[in-house]
């Protein structure tokens, strides 16, 4: 029998509706293979979507690995109160039973940042707004006759 149970890899922690999950299980060396099952929130996932089985022989005492895909298109059924439960069950005749689930949550789409734009001085009381009604400065013009003379008009 194997020494461990069957793991989950090629996951990742969030998902989007339109997203494709594609993961493996891959159950403990034994003889024989573990039979794999796939779950999605506690369905049997439907055989569309399983790639494999395909089993590895391995050392020199003919042990088996086997390894299931499971691969589909994350649809809004998928997620139950924003969370989707992915298990692999390991079977080998009625003697082993051992699983795996992953939980995985729903990333929400982001809403666009509302963007706030407050006005702490009115315009016509802006400093600012007196020197630009002056005009610009020319390049390599001193600025400050200039400067000076906005600040007498303004006053």
């Amino acid at each position: 029998l194997p020494e461990e149970g069957p793991r989950i890899t090629g996951g990742r922690p969030r998902y989007q509706i339109g997203d494709t999950v594609s993961v493996n299980c891959t159950s403990g060396r034994s003889k024989p293979a573990a039979q794999l099952m796939w779950f999605i929130n506690g369905d049997q996932a439907d055989t569309s979507f399983l790639r494999g089985p395909h089993t590895i022989y391995t050392g020199r005492e003919g042990l088996e690995t086997s390894i299931l895909g499971l691969e589909f298109r994350v649809k809004p059924k998928h997620f139950r109160r924003g969370d989707m439960k992915l298990k692999c069950l390991a079977t080998i005749a009625t003697v082993y039973w051992r699983s795996n689930e992953e939980s995985v949550e729903g990333d929400k789409p982001q809403k666009a940042p509302v963007l706030e734009s407050r006005e702490t001085v009115p315009p016509s009381k802006s400093r600012a707004d007196r020197v630009q009604a002056g005009g610009g400065c020319a390049p390599l013009m001193p600025c400050a006759p200039l400067l000076a003379a906005c600040g007498l008009i303004a006053l």
